[in-house]
């Protein structure tokens, strides 16, 4: 800091105060060296971080930075901050805001977007406070001997300025201060001689049970939070400091509530609890089915709502109506109300009723949904109650879009059994709150839609190939071949087919066929083989590759006899004379995916040779096999020796007719 600077915050900034230099995005530029022991986090304070990272204070106050960079406003202070140290001691300070002093000197003008925070350590006053006020409860004991002292008490609780209280064993209060008064809306009339039960929103046991608790211990409490009723009905939150003073006089202790008003302070943390809590909740939701059932419970109870209802869009038929040449059609939209939550307060007989679907029109829905924005009503008029759960005592509500860059999603309404007025600052981190959960939706769906085209593609990927061979093409880009030391191939061809389509329309034709390959599919998955391909009416399937059974040549002829099967049944529901010649064989292969277009699995070898062989030599009605199959499967199976027959390219071979399963 420059020595000008230094010079003039020694004019205004005492020795006991600290102060930090931000520009006008709320950067830390420079710090005092005692600076930390203020913060709330000290390790968020450093040069370039942010101000709020540290004094959690300043969140939601940058229109007010604002005002003072453009001289609308002289300073701004926040005072009687309270921090707690790990040892549990308290530290009070005082908050104050203003401009650069050398903003205003046209030679500096680097200073003119620069704010200097100084925090002043006030907690020997606080404790002074507190301690001029237990002071002055003792000397309440000898009102009646020194009346100069009461004088002198007197003034000094009416220049406090947190609410002071003092009752009886009663409750029936005996003293207020200025501040008191001016707290909860009552002239010292009425308030003296009446029970503190008219302030204090707690039941009559739990305020005994704490004056027990008082004498009990003999010391005081701090911070306890109480909700307070003012004359006007509004309900406040305040922190009393509590203590029990002995009366010599009257022999029965009296009680001292000091209190501050803590409302504002409590609405901005529960304001950002709620929205970093959603924002937890959309983190670690996987989808919309998971996030949305948390998002009302967790807006409710932070907030201390009676009511939650969550709407979802959606759209029905319309009428139509003709423009010109044109016949437009017009939707009609509804909202579905998709999750409710209750608090406590609600009893559990009241019950959800019909009906949960809404028309976006009238009442607070219909207002959000035409304007797009956030409503408050402090008090709910008769068409404006819940829908689907109309209790006459809810009294304020409020609502807000569900809403993304383009559309409008959904609504959220919050109803209150008490009156609640308006919070501007609430109503802006609902309108945050709806635009994420729309991002997030939309999200979800974006996402949704890519993994159901995704898992298109891959079954039709796993329709072509296999589906290890479809995993090896996802990650290498060559040609994939293979040698498999012994496979079982099949080979069937549906006989007279050919004929049939001259005397039959194509569609019909194949629609047929379609049934017939459907059926040998299901069969190929039911023995776990792999098909491999259809030509024309001829089909292929292997055993052995690339993962099957291990007695693949066993299951290929079952599913030869299920094939025989089948074309059997399938020729006595049709009436059509179809048949079908089978042939089998096995031995090594090659198997590959080669070409980089309309690519397919596919064998080669002498093995695929002898078994289409065995099929385009064999019978109609009968399943032709090779000598190496009836090694195989003499076992376990029916066989007839055909004997010697020629085949071409390979000469002479004994081949079998396979009949059945032994």
């Amino acid at each position: 800091m420059s020595i000008r600077l230094n010079k003039l915050l020694s004019l205004f900034a005492p020795r006991h105060r600290e102060y930090l230099l931000i520009d006008k995005d709320g950067q830390i530029m420079e710090t005092s060296l005692g600076v930390k022991r203020f913060a709330e986090d000290p390790d968020q304070v450093s040069q370039g971080q942010n101000i709020c990272l540290g004094f959690p204070e300043l969140i939601g106050l940058e229109a007010i930075l604002v005002d003072i960079l453009d001289e609308r406003q002289d300073t701004f202070e926040l005072k009687g901050i309270t921090r707690c140290s790990a040892t549990g001691e308290s530290l009070y300070m005082d908050l104050y805001v203003i401009k650069h002093p050398l903003a205003f000197d046209p030679s500096s003008p680097d200073n003119h977007n620069q704010l200097i925070i100084l925090l002043e350590d006030v907690t020997e006053r606080m404790v002074l406070e507190q301690t001029l006020v237990q002071a002055t409860n003792e000397t309440n004991l000898l009102l009646s001997r020194l009346s100069a002292s009461k004088a002198y008490i007197d003034q000094i609780i009416t220049a406090m300025a947190d609410a002071l209280l003092v009752t009886k064993p009663s409750g029936t209060i005996k003293t207020v201060n200025r501040s008191a008064q001016n707290l909860f809306g009552y002239d010292k009339s009425e308030l003296v001689g009446n029970s503190i039960r008219l302030i204090l929103s707690i039941a009559d046991d739990l305020l005994t049970e704490h004056q027990q608790q008082l004498c009990v211990e003999q010391k005081s409490i701090n911070n306890w939070e109480v909700v307070c009723q003012k004359k006007t009905g509004d309900k406040i939150m305040v922190s009393f400091s509590c203590s029990a003073i002995q009366m010599e006089t009257e022999g029965s202790p009296h009680f001292i509530y000091i209190g501050r008003d803590i409302t504002e302070r409590q609405r901005t943390q529960k304001r950002i609890a709620t929205q970093h809590a959603i924002t937890h909740i959309l983190s670690n939701s996987g989808t919309i089915d998971e996030a949305m059932p948390k998002i009302l419970p967790v807006i409710g109870e932070t907030l201390a709502w009676d009511l939650g209802e969550l709407w979802v869009s959606e759209v029905i038929g319309g009428s139509s109506e003709v423009i010109g040449d044109r016949e437009i059609d017009r939707i009609t939209p509804q909202l579905r109300c998709e999750h409710t939550w209750v608090s406590r307060a609600i009893p559990e007989s009241m019950s959800i009723t019909q009906p949960l679907i809404a028309s976006p029109t009238g009442g607070l829905l219909g207002q959000i949904w035409t304007s797009r924005s956030p409503e408050w009503i402090s008090d709910i008029t008769s068409e404006s109650l819940s829908p689907i759960l109309p209790i006459a005592e809810l009294h304020s509500a409020f609502g807000f879009p569900i809403q993304d860059d383009e559309q409008i999603l959904g609504v959220i309404t919050f109803y209150s059994y008490d009156v609640q007025p308006p919070d501007p600052e609430l109503t802006q981190v609902m309108v945050t709150i709806g635009n994420q959960l729309g991002q997030f939706i939309k999200r979800k769906q974006a996402e949704a839609a890519l993994r159901q085209e995704q898992e298109k593609s891959e079954q039709l990927l796993l329709n072509i190939l296999p589906e290890p061979i479809a995993e090896r093409l996802k990650h290498e880009h060559q040609i994939i071949a293979e040698d498999f030391a012994e496979v079982s191939v099949l080979f069937a061809d549906i006989v007279g087919f050919t004929q049939l389509s001259s005397s039959m329309p194509p569609i019909t034709l194949l629609n047929l066929l379609n049934q017939i390959f459907s059926i040998f599919d299901e069969l190929c998955e039911h023995h776990q083989l792999e098909k491999i391909k259809t030509i024309g009416d001829a089909y292929m399937v292997v055993g052995g590759l690339p993962r099957s059974p291990l007695n693949h040549a066993h299951a290929i002829a079952r599913m030869a006899l299920d094939m025989q099967a089948a074309i059997a049944q399938f020729r006595d529901q049709t009436g059509q004379a179809f048949n079908m010649r089978i042939g089998i064989n096995t031995g090594p292969v090659v198997a590959g995916v080669i070409g980089l277009k309309k690519f397919s699995y596919d064998l080669w070898g002498d093995t695929v040779n002898i078994a289409s062989r065995m099929e385009s030599q064999s019978i109609p009605g009968r399943i032709q096999v090779t000598a190496a199959i009836y090694e195989k499967l003499k076992d376990t199976f029916e066989f007839e020796q055909r004997g010697m027959i020629d085949v071409k390219g390979k000469g002479k071979m004994t081949t079998y007719f396979l009949l059945a399963v032994k």
